[in-house]
This record gives structure tokens, C-alpha cells and sequence, in this order.
């Protein structure tokens, strides 16, 4: 979600309401990423439910979902089964499926940093090097492990 959050402060335009995802494209991408999978890991609640536990009419819903979607964030897979009524088959549609992309792949150029930062909090924490083919500086470094409290800040001399 900060990533999204980034994303959407970076391409807020003077004059707009909002960036890429608007407030509405942040609120039902943080609905489908802590809402939306089920105890299976399947990420798929119908238009009507986003809707509900968003708090939002379903077009605006289908309008997030398009603007998540153009931002690279997510894809969705149009589920159906097949129906035959009368000798004739039609497809019908059942349910959508929604596919997040990993964050390096969003249209955005922050992202890869802070991977590097959670890899280099991820060391510190299990005690190994931290400085180590580490594209960080030694100030950058103490200032990270300072703010995740696993070093002291150092005093002035």
C-alpha cells in the first residue's frame, strides 16, 4: 500500500482531484489486497461486495478497478462456465479473478529502492553484514537501523 501511495502522491497532478489511482483506486485496492483473498489465498469478490466493503457505488468500483489496472498493479481474468439452454450453449460469466503484480513491475521508479532497504533490514536483523555489496551509504545505513530500532542513535560529539 505505500507503494501505491507513492505512486499516487508522485503522479498527482496541480488543479486535479488525485493521481494515477485517485482516493477511490487506493480505497478498493486496499479493500482487495486485506479484503478480498479468502482463507485459500484466491483473490475473487464480485463487483457488488467490492463495492460494499469499500463503501462505494459498483461504477466507481469498475472505474478504481480500471485505474489500478492501467497503473500495472493488478490484471483480472474474466472466470465463466458455460450454459446450455435449449440446445444452445452460451457462456456465461461466473466470477472475475484479480492477479497482482509484483511491485517492481508497476509504473513506477522508487520501488526497487525500497526492496533494497527490506533486504538490508532483513540482514541486520538476522546479524549479518550490512555494509556488504550494500549500494547504501554507512549514514544511510545507521539512520535505517536507528529507525527500526535496532541500534542506538548516535550521539553528537
Amino acid at each position: 500500500m505505500d507503494a501505491a501511495r507513492r505512486l499516487e502522491r508522485r503522479s498527482h497532478q496541480p488543479g486535479l482531484h488525485g493521481g494515477a489511482l485517485r482516493r477511490t483506486g487506493i480505497l478498493v485496492l486496499w479493500t482487495l489486497l486485506y479484503r478480498g483473498p479468502s482463507k485459500h489465498g484466491v483473490c475473487d469478490p464480485s463487483i457488488s461486495q467490492l463495492a460494499e466493503w469499500s463503501g462505494c457505488a459498483r461504477s466507481t468500483v469498475q472505474t478504481a478497478l480500471g485505474r489500478i489496472e492501467a497503473a500495472g498493479i493488478m490484471g483480472h481474468v474474466r472466470r465463466g462456465i458455460v450454459v446450455t439452454v435449449r440446445g444452445a450453449a452460451r457462456w456465461c460469466q461466473w466470477t472475475n479473478a484479480y492477479l497482482f503484480a509484483s511491485v517492481e513491475r508497476w509504473h513506477s521508479d522508487t520501488e526497487n529502492w525500497s526492496a533494497q532497504v527490506s533486504l538490508t533490514r532483513k540482514k541486520a536483523q538476522e546479524g549479518e553484514g550490512v555494509g556488504k555489496d550494500n549500494p547504501l551509504s554507512a549514514a544511510e545505513q545507521q539512520a535505517l537501523l536507528v529507525k527500526w530500532g535496532l541500534a542506538m542513535p548516535s550521539s553528537p560529539v
